[in-house]
């Protein structure tokens, strides 16, 4: 979540939809740029409307992913974090303190290492996981007035800059995983695909989102 106030903009950053590249773009082009003092960067717009309600009448914008591919992408790089933290270096040990002060993610790498764990049982387990992302979006009757998709990245992102008075650039990713990752799908049982298919239905429902396997 980061907010302008001179841009009178609020962007709401659901997990794994390119929210930290998007962060970074802010930071770089917006001098004014600044959080909600007590607030998480991954709070659902009621809560940041709640603390500051002037922000209502800005410009309010966040991204979605295929719940499908966002899960895989999720997990991976909790895995990534938890072995780099397992190198004895300075780099080992910055990732350590990371994982120390995030209680998910240290939870995920000790007890869902597996991605079918993570899947079948971690939304039981994790109020975070079965939160569907168009939650974050809303705030009673108010609604966040651009919705991209991190499929649809550089256009959309292009809609924002467009939106808030910026420049179109293409910004620099970050957090992304930098390996040739096999496609979503291949990841999942029918058991876990129907399983994401309950979790997230809202956000299947409101963005018409479905479980693709890529053509042989």
């Amino acid at each position: 979540m980061l907010i302008s106030d001179s841009a009178r903009v609020l962007f709401v950053h659901v997990q794994k939809t390119a929210g930290s590249t998007i962060d970074r773009a802010l930071q770089e082009n917006l001098p004014d740029i600044r959080e909600s003092k007590g607030i998480g960067r991954h709070a659902h717009m009621s809560r940041i409307l709640k603390a500051e309600p002037a922000l209502k009448d800005y410009f309010i914008f966040g991204f979605v992913r295929n719940p499908w591919d966002r899960l895989v992408s999720w997990h991976q790089m909790i895995v990534r974090m938890d072995a780099r933290a397992q190198q004895e270096d300075k780099y080992g040990a910055a990732v350590r303190k990371r994982l120390a002060r995030n209680t998910f993610w240290s939870e995920v790498a000790r007890d869902f290492p597996e991605f079918e764990d993570f899947v079948l049982r971690g939304p039981e387990h994790f109020p975070r996981m079965r939160s569907p992302q168009i939650d974050y979006l809303v705030s009673g009757d108010r609604r966040a007035d651009f919705i991209g998709r991190q499929e649809n990245f550089n256009a959309d992102f292009t809609t924002v800059c467009d939106k808030i008075g910026l420049p179109p650039f293409e910004p620099t990713p970050r957090n992304v995983d930098k390996s040739a990752r096999p496609h979503y799908s291949t990841f999942y049982t029918d058991e876990m695909r129907d399983k994401v298919a309950e979790v997230f239905a809202k956000d299947i429902e409101e963005f018409g989102y479905t479980f693709e396997r890529p053509e042989a």
